[in-house]
């Protein structure tokens, strides 16, 4: 309960603050337009005011909605100190990326012995018997006799009896190419008699893994008969995501744990990394070669692989630092002065407790690594409530400069271009369009989160509508579409100044779509249906007004 009562007194701290206080402003939920120096009454409904966000013009110097930074709030120091605010500096700091995976034991196929028939016979002294048995270099592992290996052996006696070095060195090339090795060569040579049963020896040390053979077998030439293997040294291979792979490069150290030996932890390189990509998984294979001298890692087992990448210099802050949400991830930098902001981030690689901040932050900053999350949820609240309030504002109170005015022009000069197409039966053309297409990348960092961001998209819609259509009645559909986007914006924001500019607009009794014009005599451009003049407000307030027509007398479509 002390605890609570803690995060409670701390969280009524913030909002007596003196600082957050400080030239504070005032308005009504139901009507933001309204805005007071006091707390009171709003005169129109009669609702308790709300405090808006704190720190005034300063306030709205340092906020930045164009980068998505939040505004800057001020917290008063005996705040700071409550909470345990803890700040670090951004800086440069040199560490690689973490890759973790997994990966499974193999065997070493480069240490791997196969012994293959070169000759067909019968397996007559069989020494190993079953996989897993162990043998040494030297050691005979079976007998083999074999009708051809007998001639071979005589014609090899023969030589040796006539002494023509030729013929021996021939005969002796017959038996290895057979598959006879030194070691019983030199048995046949000493004793000058043929062997019956051709011995054959292990050539390495190892394990047998793979043994197809019994006494008595009858094997053929070219059948593989055992493998023998030295697991002195395996292979690991691991599992990598496909993001990854671009850190790591051969002969690159990994550290691998065995979970079934008590965690034990050694050292590896990377061997080879496979140039193709699971499609399913979606990751790569690399290679790792691990001393086994001890015999204790198994085929099989699983292991726990952790790569050291190259360390290169980063821009850094402690992982701790970053507040994630559903709308990017941010940090809460320290402006001095009590004043803090939250800035959107972008990550790069993590490691060692660090992550890499590739924009949104410069070397030297001041990044909050403890509290931070109170501070942002106070900034985050007044944030929401001052994008409330802008979506709230009408659209006659939005401040338009001669420039974005203009711009806005272009919306309507492309319905009065649709118009005249349609009436005068032409075909549009695509590049009279496309200045009010393009206009939207720079109109809407300004008028994003106001009733005006709904006007402009659904404008821009309209008009690609009529930039792909190929038939009137298309035309016809994108003219209504731009009309009906654009009448808030011609009704409730700016009526004055496009009535004082002569425009008309009309409206088609039969369906109900609109059209503008700048001639007094309506030219419907939806077929013959009676025209309607539309009258412009001549009051704009904060609700739609409802719009009186008036029907002009004896006027037919026609141009």
């Amino acid at each position: 309960m002390k605890q609570i009562a803690t995060v409670i007194l701390l969280v009524i701290s913030f909002a007596i603050s003196p600082a957050f206080a400080e030239e504070a402003k005032y308005t009504c939920p139901m009507h933001p337009h309204y805005i007071a120096d006091e707390p009171g009454t709003c005169p129109i409904c009669g609702m308790d005011l709300v405090a808006m966000e704190s720190g005034g013009e300063e306030e709205a110097a340092t906020g930045d909605d164009s980068d998505g930074a939040r505004k800057a709030i001020t917290i008063a120091p005996e705040t700071i100190q409550n909470i345990g605010v803890r700040t670090e500096k951004a800086e440069a700091a040199r560490f690689g990326t973490d890759v973790r995976s997994y990966g499974v034991v193999t065997e070493n196929v480069r240490i791997q012995h196969d012994i293959s028939s070169r000759v067909g016979g019968w397996i007559e002294e069989l020494k190993v018997t079953a996989v897993g048995d162990e043998v040494k270099k030297g050691e005979l592992l079976f007998t083999l006799y074999s009708p051809d290996l007998v001639s071979a052996q005589q014609d090899y006696i023969a030589a040796i009896a006539s002494g023509a070095k030729g013929r021996i060195s021939s005969s002796a090339k017959r038996l290895k190419s057979l598959g006879v090795q030194n070691k019983a060569l030199e048995e046949i040579k000493k004793k000058r008699r043929k062997l019956q049963n051709v011995p054959f020896y292990s050539e390495v040390d190892g394990i047998v893994s793979h043994l197809k053979i019994r006494q008595g077998t009858y094997v053929k030439s070219g059948m593989q008969l055992a493998v023998i293997q030295d697991y002195s040294s395996v292979w690991i291979n691991v599992s990598v995501a496909e993001k990854d792979l671009g850190f790591l490069s051969k002969n690159m150290k990994a550290e691998v744990t065995f979970p079934n030996l008590s965690s034990d932890t050694r050292t590896a390189r990377i061997d080879y990394i496979y140039p193709t990509i699971d499609e399913a998984s979606r990751t790569g294979q690399v290679r790792l070669v691990l001393s086994n001298e001890d015999g204790v890692l198994r085929p099989g087992a699983y292991a726990d692989v952790s790569f050291d990448t190259v360390s290169v210099k980063r821009l850094a802050i402690p992982s701790e630092a970053i507040l994630r949400s559903s709308t990017g991830n941010y940090v809460v930098v320290a402006l001095g002065n009590g004043r803090f902001q939250s800035r959107p981030v972008k990550m790069g690689v993590h490691n060692k407790g660090r992550v890499q901040v590739l924009s949104g932050l410069n070397e030297g900053d001041d990044i909050v690594v403890s509290s931070q999350f109170m501070i942002d949820s106070e900034s985050s609240l007044r944030e929401s409530f001052r994008k409330m309030q802008k979506m709230q504002t009408p659209l006659s109170l939005l401040e338009v400069d001669k420039n974005q005015m203009a711009m806005i022009n272009h919306l309507v000069d492309a319905a009065i271009y649709i118009h005249e197409a349609l009436v005068d039966g032409y075909a549009l053309d695509s590049n009279m369009l496309m200045p009010a297409i393009k206009l939207n990348d720079h109109l809407m960092p300004k008028f994003r989160g106001t009733k005006l961001q709904f006007v402009l998209e659904g404008a821009e819609k309209a008009i690609m509508e009529a930039k792909d259509s190929i038939t009137d009645s298309e035309t016809q559909t994108a003219l209504a579409n731009l009309i009906r986007a654009l009448k808030p914006w011609l009704f409730e924001g700016k009526p004055q100044y496009y009535k004082d500019k002569g425009l008309k607009l009309f409206m088609d009794h039969g369906t109900g779509n609109l059209w503008l014009q700048l001639d007094e005599q309506p030219a419907n451009p939806y077929g013959a249906g009676h025209a309607m003049l539309q009258e412009w407000p001549d009051k704009v307030d904060a609700q739609i007004p409802e719009v009186q027509s008036a029907p002009v007398g004896g006027a037919h479509a026609g141009h």
